[in-house]
């Protein structure tokens, strides 16, 4: 599957050579005695040896090869982009995080997953969850901040879905998964690369093993995969917060906004514009919302002073580090408990497809798919 063009040359070029030099033999001995008939004598046995090896044997051998297991010294990201461009079939990647989509690979892929969704593809890419418990245990066994990886990672298929049609953008679905990763997961048509995760490195830099989905190795890891998307949550769970205004007079909700949010130490932190000016428009009065649809509770909004230096500048380093952007503003939400800033995805916004813009003043359509 992945770097088999050489192979493919090398065949060609072979073949090539083989028929020049028949070509040459059948030329100098046009002259013998019974050359017509020699000839045909001796091509009519071939011609039926060949027949049979192409309609019989080849397929079974060929058979017999897609179904063997393939060892790879490591995961060749160049050639898995090559594939995906040729693809009109599923693209899945199950990785706690990885280069293909943040790394030297990074634009390759875009216009690889680009062009295969241009075919009719659909592209699954199901990552760690960055603020879980097995986040930071990966972190822990590879001394990296998987969560910083993660966020980048996000970021990145957030841009690439930014730039696709919007008909087209409900084919590059990402998720992410909070159980302990045990597998990795590069599938491309109906074969993969799998790996188990090494302690001590990326699992991409260890052996790769490419086989066919219809082997039971290759059945069972696209069972794992199916299960864990079963479980995970969208993105924009993980990038925005579903807030409503409270109307003061009737109680009722307002339009849905999805906010970028950051969490410090079990408080949540709002950064908008709209939050601000609603807060500017009502001195004399509370500003309260509702948050994650929750209609039993509203909240109160609180702007950051300026003179809290030492939060504010943890909040940006944090905002930063997440969405890849400053901010200046934060508004706190008063009285959400940690309970509900660790809510599961069935407890979360409906839907949980889409994610937010990059603009944090935008609210887009398809918060609401």
């Amino acid at each position: 599957m992945f770097g088999d063009r050489r192979v493919r040359r090398g065949v060609l070029l072979l073949c090539a050579v083989i028929g020049v030099v028949t070509g040459l033999c059948i030329w100098f001995a046009r002259g013998l005695p019974d050359f017509r008939e020699n000839l045909l004598l001796n091509l009519a046995p071939e011609m039926l040896t060949t027949m049979v090896t192409l309609l019989v044997i080849q397929p079974v051998l060929t058979r017999l090869e897609e179904e063997r297991v393939r060892e790879h010294l490591r995961l060749d990201y160049p050639s898995f982009c090559d594939k995906v461009a040729q693809t009109g079939d599923i693209v899945c990647v199950l990785d706690t995080f990885s280069y293909l989509l943040s790394g030297a690979s990074a634009m390759r892929f875009a216009e690889a997953a680009r062009t295969a969704i241009r075919r009719g593809a659909t592209i699954r890419v199901m990552l760690l969850d960055p603020d879980s418990m097995a986040a930071r245990q990966r972190s822990h066994e590879l001394s990296a901040d998987v969560r910083r990886e993660v966020m980048r990672n996000l970021r990145e298929l957030r841009r690439l879905e930014a730039q696709l049609p919007e008909e087209q953008r409900e084919r590059l679905q990402v998720r992410v998964y909070a159980a302990a990763p045990s597998i990795q997961l590069y599938r491309c048509g109906e074969r993969m690369m799998v790996s188990f995760y090494p302690v001590d490195r990326l699992s991409g830099e260890g052996q790769q093993l490419e086989v066919r989905i219809t082997t039971p190795l290759g059945s069972f890891v696209s069972e794992r995969f199916a299960e864990l998307w079963s479980r995970s949550r969208s993105v924009n769970e993980v990038l925005t917060r579903h807030v409503q205004f409270v109307e003061p007079e009737t109680g009722e909700s307002g339009a849905p906004m999805w906010l970028e949010y950051v969490d410090d130490d079990g408080v949540l932190y709002l950064s908008d514009q709209r939050l601000v000016v609603e807060l500017a428009r009502h001195r004399d009065r509370p500003v309260t919302v509702r948050v994650d649809g929750d209609l039993d509770r509203a909240h109160e909004l609180e702007l950051i002073d300026t003179g809290e230096v030492d939060l504010l500048g943890r909040l940006r380093a944090a905002f930063t580090e997440k969405y890849g952007v400053d901010a200046e503003v934060f508004v706190r939400v008063k009285g959400v408990p940690r309970a509900m800033i660790e809510v599961t995805s069935a407890e979360r916004a409906p839907g949980g497809h889409g994610t937010a813009e990059s603009d944090r003043g935008s609210v887009r359509g398809s918060a609401e798919r």
